[in-house]
């Protein structure tokens, strides 16, 4: 066997439980899954800890990239067919565009008509202040809206809840890489113990034994047992 060869069995090895520090295989673990596998020498287990990282991390990126495009194109619906002229707005802003068919205006389908039905509850006496209270909060030039059909509205709506969607999958990345961390820390605790008894299994293997047996005519043997 060459010296790349030995090196690579060595490499395929778990290391001295002695050698091995518990709570840095933890540490390394916890700030990625597998390496305080390979810490340790078992480089097939952090493989698989490797590779489910990576698929967390993907699955992230790929709902984030589609949550993105998905705002990107509700928010286009509403620029061609509500007459907005915005694009750097809260979310409460854009649940707002899909909640009412225009922001001025009466009717029930007005935001301006619900504004107005608030500042009548929150000052009942002061037609004044209702006045200033709507249009404090009244959304108008390029925020202003005004679909141009229920079914276009429909259409934004039903977009924007594939974008949330994406998103609330992203974030689903995060405690599964949470989960991840804190399975491969106690695989490597696993591991240790079960590398510490592998090795007091091994010694106790290795003892020389002295054996003393007394003979029929009254002398006695020594007997030198070691296992190998």
């Amino acid at each position: 066997m060459n010296a790349a060869q030995e090196g690579a069995q060595e490499a395929t090895q778990p290391r001295a439980s002695s050698s091995v520090n518990p709570r840095k295989a933890v540490l390394v673990s916890l700030l990625l899954p597998g390496a305080g596998e390979l810490y340790s020498g078992h480089k097939g287990r952090a493989t698989g800890f490797f590779i489910s990282e990576g698929a967390i991390w993907a699955n992230f990126a790929a709902w984030e990239v589609a949550g993105h495009l998905r705002k990107n194109d509700y928010i286009e619906q509403a620029r061609l067919n509500a007459g907005l002229g915005t694009e750097s707005e809260s979310d409460d802003y854009w649940r707002l565009v899909g909640t009412y068919m225009r922001s001025s205006g009466s009717g029930p389908d007005s935001y301006e008509d619900a504004l107005r039905r608030d500042a009548r509850n929150e000052f009942p006496s002061d037609p004044a202040a209702q006045d200033a209270w709507v249009a404090a909060r009244l959304p108008t030039g390029n925020r202003a809206w005004d679909w141009t059909s229920a079914s276009l509205r429909e259409s934004y709506i039903e977009t924007r809840q594939n974008s949330t969607r994406a998103f609330s999958r992203a974030k689903f990345s995060f405690a599964l890489a949470i989960l991840n961390r804190v399975v491969s820390a106690i695989d490597t605790q696993v591991l240790h113990r079960r590398d510490v008894k592998a090795e007091q299994s091994a010694i106790e293997q290795d003892e020389t034994r002295l054996l003393t047996m007394i003979t029929a005519d009254g002398g006695g043997k020594v007997l030198i047992r070691h296992r190998f």
